[in-house]
């Protein structure tokens, strides 16, 4: 057998291996798929697939800092919060300031909110739980301080060059043709990729959830990549949340509530485990899809918010509990060998 046929069998193996890791999401997403195209034929249509592709967006944002997180064995519950937060405050920044300041004060913003989580967990030994419920309530808090409790209409302000520009983020198209907001969820996807598994802060993300003790006994200040961790999802959720103000127009204090649970969702979805340690980017990009696919279809079919509300929460609980069983059969398979 030469070189060529064992890299051959080496990359069907790794593919075979991959599928089977992602067969449960892979057909609950193509299952769904089918049923959507066969409910409503204009499900399949381009117009369609264009809308869902932006309204995946912030999901698919936010989800990817979750993913880093829950690798930890940690979770944030603050995400929608830091969404609604930055979503205002870059509405009201850019009235008054360069379109690209505005933007990067908000960034910094998201960063540091999610710095303190990380602080928080890491350095002060507060259950993830906690800290990041404490910071729910203090960016909410916060975005209706700010706006004292009134939505930031754009359309009300003058219609400058750099608000133009700030709207084709949220709602452009690139040559016509591609959304914006779709290559910008896209790039956040693979630089997320590209982290999780060319770096090490990746695989030391990996580590922790898998045995915290052992990174630390290993030499590596566990507590520095767990603060990054938390760094990540605030940054992902304030470019989530400017994403959002630019597509409404609006920055509202009630933005992206709720969203905690979306993202947690597409994560568990993909086949993540709560615990720490076992989660990828291709299997939270399923997740998403497969929660975005649902609305989309349930808004279609002229379903209420209220029992979308319903299933989504027996999504979660279905998919924590075939991922538990999952890795219970690994556990009593590796204990029989």
């Amino acid at each position: 057998m030469n070189n060529s046929d064992v890299k051959k069998k080496g990359f069907g193996a790794s593919l075979g291996k991959y599928f089977k890791q992602r067969a449960i999401p892979l057909i609950v997403l193509i299952v769904i798929i089918f049923i959507a195209a066969s409910l409503k034929e204009v499900f399949l249509s381009i117009a369609n697939i264009e809308n869902l592709l932006v309204q995946v967006t912030v999901n698919m944002i936010v989800s990817m800092g979750a993913l880093c997180v829950i690798l930890t064995g940690g979770i944030d519950l603050s995400v929608g919060s830091i969404v609604g937060v930055c979503g205002v405050l870059v509405a009201g920044f850019i009235v008054y300031m360069n379109f690209w300041l505005a933007i990067l004060i908000t960034l910094v913003i998201g960063i540091m909110l999610g710095m303190v989580n990380g602080l928080l967990v890491a350095k002060f030994r507060v259950a993830p739980f906690v800290a990041t419920l404490g910071m729910l309530s203090f960016a909410r808090g916060l975005a209706y301080w700010y706006t004292n409790a009134t939505p930031v209409i754009l359309s009300m302000y003058e219609d400058t060059q750099s608000l133009k520009v700030f709207y084709d983020l949220g709602a452009g198209r690139l040559f016509n043709v591609i959304p914006i907001p779709a290559l910008i969820w896209i790039t956040i996807c693979v630089l997320t990729f590209f982290i999780l598994q060319y770096t090490k802060i990746g695989r030391i993300f990996y580590s922790i959830g898998g045995n915290e003790e052992a990174v630390k006994l290993s030499g590596i200040r566990a507590d520095r990549y767990k603060v990054f961790a938390y760094v990540l999802t605030g940054f992902f959720s304030a470019l989530a949340g400017i994403l959002l103000t630019s597509r409404l127009r609006v920055g509202a204090p009630l933005s992206g509530e709720g969203q905690e649970l979306d993202s947690i969702a597409a994560v568990v979805i993909g086949g993540a485990s709560l615990s720490g340690g076992i989660g990828t980017v291709s299997g939270t990009i399923i997740g998403a899809l497969v929660l975005a696919i649902i609305a989309n279809i349930l808004n279609l079919l002229n379903v209420s918010a209220y029992p979308q509300m319903m299933l989504k929460g027996v999504i979660i609980v279905g998919a924590v509990i075939a991922s538990t069983r999952k890795k219970r059969g690994k556990k009593t398979s590796s204990a029989k060998q």
